[in-house]
């Protein structure tokens, strides 16, 4: 049901460019099944549900601008494909395989979203502290694949002549501002996704007893990364529409995780609630001109 309503939203706005659209779908597609993988392969939600892809083709059709192939889509796939290989380092006696290509979807993605840079920090100490798996080959793999794509960029400038062209990510930031740049349907979006965020969290933080080790240390990952994005954007707003993407591919496992596995009244009642904001920001984004570029 998610992927019809995802594929019949996802023209929207009127006048976007139908080729770029197209191949948007088939990425955002291709992110589900990360995300299907690394619940399957982890068991993130430990009863049988597609909850976390389902949340994820939600959030992502209800903002225009995932729509087309650009940065914000391409960064989240990358991100996507990076938690998949770093999972699989859990208490690895060898993991400098998987650290060097989780490491790898991050350098890459720094292209598209800069602060996949330096979320190379965040990883080396999950792995430290949460995945119990990192040694010195892994700490060096990590770092390898995460400058093996500023080493061939900055290659092909060189070759092409463009060597004083170099850029790296964080040329794009901008001075400390702020969410009051942003336009409403913009910071409605933020605030929708951060509120069923932040619940989820709340709500995990206080049920993680019911989790095996190996899910309880994944979801931390996903919790820390997560609040460290809702910050970055509340500090970033420039970076709002590659964050926010961000931020959707992180939140929405915590979001599935929160509403597959609690059974309250309020869980109900919140589920409900969520859905007409959802509703809500989708036809802010979808339906009404855009207020806020950059």
């Amino acid at each position: 049901m998610c992927v019809v309503v995802a594929a019949a939203l996802w023209w929207r706005p009127e006048g976007s460019d139908v080729t770029s659209n197209i191949w948007g779908l088939a990425l955002c597609i291709l992110t589900t099944y990360i995300i299907m993988e690394t619940n399957a392969r982890q068991h993130i939600i430990r009863i049988r549900t597609r909850m976390m892809s389902c949340v994820w083709l939600v959030l992502s059709t209800s903002l225009s601008f995932m729509h087309p192939l650009g940065e914000p889509l391409v960064a989240a796939t990358f991100l996507c494909g990076s938690y998949y290989l770093l999972f699989r380092c859990y208490q690895h006696h060898q993991p400098q395989l998987m650290a060097f290509h989780s490491f790898l979807m991050l350098g890459i993605g720094s292209f598209f979203a800069p602060i996949m840079l330096p979320m190379a920090i965040s990883f080396f100490l999950y792995m430290v502290f949460f995945l119990r798996s990192l040694t010195k080959k892994a700490f060096w793999a990590g770092i390898l694949g995460l400058i093996v794509p500023l080493w061939c960029y900055g290659a092909w400038c060189f070759v092409t002549g463009n060597a004083f062209k170099y850029q790296l990510p964080f040329n794009d930031l901008k001075p400390f501002s702020f969410v009051k740049e942003l336009g409403e349907a913009e910071i409605f979006s933020f605030a929708v996704i951060a509120l069923l965020s932040i619940i989820s969290i709340i709500h995990y933080l206080r049920t993680n007893y019911d989790d095996k080790i190996r899910v309880r240390m994944i979801l931390y990952i996903y919790v820390s990364q997560t609040l460290l994005l809702i910050a970055f954007l509340m500090l970033q707003p420039a970076q709002y529409k590659t964050t926010m993407a961000l931020i959707v591919a992180s939140a929405s496992p915590l979001i599935a995780h929160y509403f597959a596995l609690s059974k309250s009244i309020f869980t109900t009642l919140l589920f409900v609630l969520s859905l007409l904001l959802i509703t809500m920001m989708a036809a802010l984004n979808l339906w009404l001109p855009p207020s806020f570029t950059f």
